[in-house]
Parts: C-alpha cells; sequence; structure tokens
C-alpha cells in the first residue's frame, strides 16, 4: 500500500470541455440523436433515447455523461476499443460507427447480445461474455483503447482491476476510466483509503447500480493507484457540480428555458482551483496511458 501521504498529494486537475451542441440536442430529442439505433419503436422506459429532459437534473447529467464518455472515448488514439461491463453497447456502436473495430464486454452475455441488435450496426460489434479477471488477453485481444464507465467502484481490488485492464491494452494504449468522485461534498460512502479489509468485499462486488457501490475514489487515489498498476496518468478531470445535476437541491429549477443559465455554471465550475471543483463535482474521468512492460502492482 502507498503511504498515506502519497494519496494526499493532489494532482493537477485538466479542465473539463463540454459539447454543449450536442447536448442541447440530446436533452431536447434524446440520445437516439447520437446512437445509430435501428428504429425509433424500441423500448425506452426511462426516456434516455427519445425522451428529454432538462438541467439541472439526473436526466440530463446523464446524458452528458454519455455524450462525454463517447466524445473522450473518440478522441483517443487507434483502431480497435473494449468495452468492460458495456451494457447496452450504445457506446460500442458509435464507435463502430465512427469506423472503430469493437468488442463489448459484460458478465451479462445474453443481454448484452440482445441489446446489441437494437443497432443498425450490430454485426459490426462483437461481443464477449464473462467476467474480466476469467478472460484472457490472448484470446480475446489488445486493443488500442479500454473503456470501463462506472466499473470500478463495484470491484474490491481496485489496483488488480486496473492491472488486469492494462493487460488488454497494446504498449502505448489509453484506458478510459470513469467512476463517482469520492471527494465530492455530499458522498457519504468511504473511500479507498478508508477501507482496512478489501477482501471482505469480495462478496458484494460486481453488482450494479448505486447499490453495488463498495466504497468511492477520490482524484488522488485515482492517480496513485493507477500509478501502482503500471499506468501513465494522461488526463484526469472532475465534473458535474450541482448546476448540472441538480444535486444540493438545484433540481427544482430544472428548466429548459434556465439551460444556458445552468451550463455557463457548470463551465464556470470549471474555471476554480482544483481543490474546490474536487468538491463541487460528482464525477471523475481518467485517461491512463499503458507505458508498455509488466505491471508494477502490489495489490488492492
Amino acid at each position: 500500500m502507498p503511504p498515506k501521504s502519497e494519496l494526499f498529494q493532489r494532482p493537477p486537475l485538466d479542465r473539463q470541455s463540454f459539447p454543449w451542441d450536442r447536448f442541447e440536442r440530446v436533452c431536447r430529442d434524446g440520445l437516439s440523436t447520437v446512437r445509430p439505433l435501428r428504429s425509433r419503436d424500441l423500448e425506452d422506459a426511462y426516456g434516455w433515447n427519445f425522451g428529454s429532459a432538462a438541467p439541472p437534473s439526473y436526466w440530463a447529467y446523464g446524458r452528458m455523461r454519455a455524450l462525454l464518455a463517447i466524445e473522450e472515448t473518440l478522441a483517443l488514439p487507434g483502431e480497435t476499443l473494449v468495452e468492460l461491463a458495456a451494457g447496452d453497447a450504445s457506446l460500442c456502436a458509435v464507435a463502430a460507427e465512427a469506423g472503430r473495430k469493437v468488442v463489448a464486454n459484460d458478465l451479462r452475455a445474453e443481454l448484452l447480445a440482445q441489446q446489441v441488435l437494437n443497432y443498425r450496426n450490430h454485426a459490426a460489434i462483437r461481443v464477449v461474455g464473462g467476467n474480466l479477471f476469467d478472460l484472457d488477453p490472448e484470446v480475446v485481444g489488445r486493443f488500442d483503447v479500454l473503456v470501463a464507465c462506472e466499473v470500478v467502484e463495484h470491484v474490491a481490488h481496485t489496483v488488480d482491476f486496473l492491472a488486469q485492464c492494462r493487460r488488454f491494452l497494446k504498449p502505448g494504449g489509453h484506458a478510459l476510466i470513469t467512476t463517482p468522485n469520492g471527494e465530492f461534498f455530499r458522498n457519504r460512502l468511504p473511500t479507498w483509503q478508508d477501507i482496512d479489509d478489501f477482501k471482505a468485499l469480495e462478496a458484494n462486488q460486481f453488482k450494479p447500480d448505486a447499490d453495488g457501490h463498495l466504497f468511492l475514489l477520490t482524484p488522488a487515489e485515482m492517480a496513485v493507484l493507477g500509478r501502482r498498476a503500471g499506468f501513465e496518468l494522461h488526463r484526469l478531470t472532475v465534473w458535474g457540480s450541482p448546476f448540472l445535476t441538480g444535486n444540493a437541491g438545484f433540481g427544482r429549477f430544472s428548466s429548459r428555458a434556465f439551460a444556458p443559465l445552468f451550463n455557463l455554471g457548470e463551465r464556470c465550475v470549471q474555471r476554480l482551483p482544483s481543490a474546490l471543483r474536487s468538491r463541487l463535482c460528482t464525477a471523475i474521468s481518467v485517461v491512463y496511458r499503458n507505458p508498455g512492460g509488466e505491471s508494477a502492482s502490489g495489490g488492492r
């Protein structure tokens, strides 16, 4: 384990940029405007694909999270991509539409295969089911880009998870990891450095949704633990203030008419010092680079 002092050495945060024009469109018409869905007749129980939303709200925040995952993924170099816990495979479908060779992975392989059929380019998406720790890169392949959105907080051993992710990357490849921010002022869960017995968490890992969060991670912890897994830190941002998410009672003011004002607030938060920004924002986005060679992982 790294010394506690190392974890408190706050890394510099990059500023998050936002695709505001696309955000306005997906808030008005849903994520179907950016996803290659085969039909408008598909079930859309929560309105993500065809419904509308307005900031500040969870529904607007979720749309921005999907857009940022797409933009940050496609900004990384390379032709091949694997997404872990791919869920509805929407990011893979967009990446395939952009010309990437993609693999979608999920524990629930049959459900994932069904979700993939919702896209007009489903034949371009290779589905690989199973737990990441049980997969072999010699069989699945090594990739230029690995994406794991909202996964790491569901895994008991963070460094082991990141080191396993690194095994699926080519030298020079990049991993995009997103996770809730443990330093956010409304977080009530322990963070990585608060955990004494990681093994005791194993029985509850890999569960979906917020109920499956074992602990959260701070930006400093993500930087340190990534290095322990053998990664280089390429980019680290926090974003998602109450101006966008609706947290801290801001959601009662949700309105498309005032959306430009709330969007301005979110942009202004990105101009704040890193320490204050990290307290105000609920999401972390990290891009690691695999320098090649063996992992220096010490576990946990």
